[in-house]
């Protein structure tokens, strides 16, 4: 099983032929899921499923920007709000889809929280709404969470999350010690935004146990990480994990 996730910067910059990347890296990686933030046009998302050959496409339906290319086949959505910053004017939201993989449900979760560096409070209730979302509709059985987070490793919501809601961080428990960068200026695209945002990784791909699909991490890997002529695929950098049960 490989889970991908990248936010993908709207319709910014050269943003067709920042896709053409995309489309060539998802080809690569060959992920089984691919979560994306930030496709807030409903005619792209599925122009682009259709040409990356994934046979479905998830949507929110809530303006979210949250939706999933997807194997298998999705049988169950829904779409939450999560607590909104007093800093931005528009509303943060989660995602969840159950997909039918032919063994079993998969639950996956899609999210992409607050931004600024002062809404670290914020980014706190926001991981515990998703949290509580992510036990309401998956309970005991395991689940992914993936998407963009905002915030860096160590900060009080990923202690949250790895420490009481008892999650997995994929990338730090393939890579102990490595930093992992996804919003990096290497990237030109991010490093626009120097004034705003520091380096770190702020990509995740979270599992809620270890088990079922998500038993045992093969790899977990930096992604869509090279430019090609110029341009990077998005001004983030994406995650995939693979795990070692092969479903």
């Amino acid at each position: 099983m490989k889970i991908l996730t990248l936010n993908t910067w709207q319709e910014r910059g050269p943003w067709l032929e920042r896709w053409e990347l995309i489309f060539h890296g998802l080809k690569v990686y060959d992920a089984d899921i691919v979560g994306f933030q930030e496709v807030f046009n409903m005619d792209w998302a599925e122009e682009a499923r259709e040409r990356s050959g994934y046979p479905y496409l998830a949507v929110s339906g809530q303006h979210s920007g949250l939706i999933f290319f997807s194997k298998f086949k999705p049988v169950e959505e829904e779409c939450i709000f999560l607590p909104k910053s007093p800093n931005e004017d528009y509303n943060r939201y989660a995602f969840y889809t159950r997909f039918d993989t032919g063994k079993e449900g998969l639950a996956a979760f899609n999210t992409h929280l607050s931004w600024k560096k002062e809404d670290d409070q914020v980014r706190g209730s926001q991981v515990r709404g998703l949290v509580e979302f992510i036990d309401r509709k998956a309970g005991a059985a395991p689940a992914v969470a993936m998407g963009d987070f905002n915030t860096a490793p160590g900060t009080d919501p990923i202690k949250f999350l790895t420490g009481q809601a008892g999650w997995r961080d994929t990338f730090a428990l393939a890579n102990p010690g490595q930093a992992g960068l996804t919003w990096d200026y290497r990237n030109p695209y991010a490093e626009m935004e120097r004034d705003k945002m520091a380096e770190r990784r702020i990509d995740y791909i979270f599992v809620t146990r270890e088990a079922g699909p998500f038993k045992g991490i093969r790899l977990s890997r930096v992604v869509f990480d090279k430019p090609a002529g110029g341009v990077w695929p998005s001004d983030h950098l994406g995650v995939l994990t693979e795990f070692s049960d092969g479903g």
